[in-house]
């Protein structure tokens, strides 16, 4: 475990390694490493690591004086002091994580576009992932508040296909089931079916929102006690829905596709033009509508998905037949329209609790997120695994941009439930 306050962050083998590597990629055998350092990243954006920029400085011989500067994205587990190392060590997801990068996506996601996934430089099981730094390419992150628009939705629907199509792909090529193959880092790391602390934090996530039930103003006594009831209902048997589907067809799903882990690149006129996808910590084997409906609840508004669902489902499904068509394969044979629809149809209930579970800690304003995630893990330790109600009632109280977000989806699912 690599401890920052008393050691090196990369060992300087390490960070020669990975500049090598990066250098004959681009072709840039001429050039030399002059110096490098790992720099903290001082912001909250993620809540399962700890984040830093190696920077390297590289002049070709020939001429020593025209340095170039080379960027990499580094991360390592939560500090020991954290709550949330405790449940990265139980649940394997940072190992997961490693896994994937190192053994599944160079045999998976063979021919996907680069920039669609950040590029592993160095993965070591639960100790550090360097991955080329997107930032320095020209992506960067949205505003979380801030839900997407049908731009940011389209580009994210052909990304997200062209990188579901590769399981497909795989599996037909190869006449093997993802799940069976990689079953090392297939396994669920948010709420898995076992008791801990994943039990006790799924408990602390309902009681949160069965505590906010009671803040919708729009919902008399007897529909709001109705509510927590159906709540409770739909909760008792959420993890067995994370579970492969023996349904529909599954693929590897990012698992955690809310605003911070979607980066974009943009045009002079700001419009979005490409995507990449980070932090597969949570990916499970799962139908892909999991992905594309869970996306729509982490970012956008009820407005959106009602008036262009059904537009981002077949912009999604049409690039999906792209990527197949390209491989030799017809959508029609392995993923018609009718099958992906009705798949849409079973897990939406499911994808909207999902939603409701998890957006409360997502959409948490920057001081508070620092004020639990790096200052108090006292206080993280109480509402990450005893009860949210402090924490996420007092953000609706006091955020009006959170409140908008939570009630939104909150009367969405209600509306889905009142019958």
């Amino acid at each position: 475990m690599r401890n920052p306050s008393t050691q090196q962050i990369l060992k300087d083998e390490e960070c020669f390694e990975i500049i090598r590597k990066k250098l004959h990629k681009d072709s840039m055998e001429d050039f030399s490493l002059i110096a490098y350092e790992v720099i903290p990243i001082d912001e909250v954006n993620g809540f399962m690591g700890q984040y830093f920029t190696l920077k390297a400085t590289v002049a070709s011989p020939r001429s020593p004086l025209e340095t170039k500067s080379i960027n990499f994205f580094t991360k390592i587990p939560p500090p020991m002091t954290s709550p949330q190392y405790d449940f990265m060590q139980e649940y394997g997801s940072f190992k997961k994580e490693v896994a994937l990068y190192t053994t599944v996506f160079p045999e998976v996601l063979d021919g996907l576009d680069k920039r669609c996934i950040p590029e592993c430089f160095l993965g070591l099981e639960d100790d550090v992932i360097v991955l080329e730094d997107m930032a320095h390419n020209g992506y960067e992150m949205t505003d979380k508040f801030k839900p997407f628009d049908f731009e940011h939705c389209t580009i994210l629907m052909k990304t997200l296909a062209r990188f579901h199509a590769k399981s497909l792909i795989f599996e037909r090529l190869y006449k093997k089931n993802l799940h069976d193959e990689f079953s090392h880092c297939m396994q669920e790391t948010l709420w898995p079916l076992k008791d801990g602390r994943a039990k006790a934090m799924f408990d602390a996530a309902v009681k949160g929102i069965v505590s906010l039930i009671d803040m919708i103003p729009k919902l008399n006594e007897e529909e709001k006690d109705k509510f927590r009831a159906k709540f409770v209902d739909l909760c008792a048997d959420h993890a067995n829905k994370l579970l492969p589907s023996m349904k529909h067809k599954n693929v590897l799903c990012h698992g955690d596709l809310w605003a911070n882990n979607i980066l974009f690149k943009y045009d002079v006129d700001e419009k979005p033009l490409e995507c990449c996808l980070v932090d597969f910590q949570l990916a499970r084997y799962n139908p892909p509508a999991h992905d594309i409906l869970c996306f729509l609840q982490f970012t956008t508004t009820r407005q959106l998905r009602e008036e262009h669902g059904e537009k981002l489902f077949k912009i999604y499904h049409e690039t999906m037949a792209e990527s197949l068509q390209e491989a030799g394969l017809d959508i029609a044979n392995v993923f018609p329209w009718k099958e992906f629809i009705q798949s849409i149809e079973d897990l939406r209930l499911m994808c909207i609790t999902h939603g409701m579970l998890n957006i409360p800690i997502m959409l948490l304003d920057p001081s508070a997120a620092s004020k639990y995630f790096s200052d108090e893990p006292e206080l993280l330790e109480s509402v990450l695994y005893v009860d949210r109600t402090p924490l996420i009632c007092e953000q609706v109280k006091n955020v009006p941009r959170y409140q908008d977000r939570m009630m939104d989806a909150m009367l969405e699912l209600y509306d889905h439930v009142a019958g």
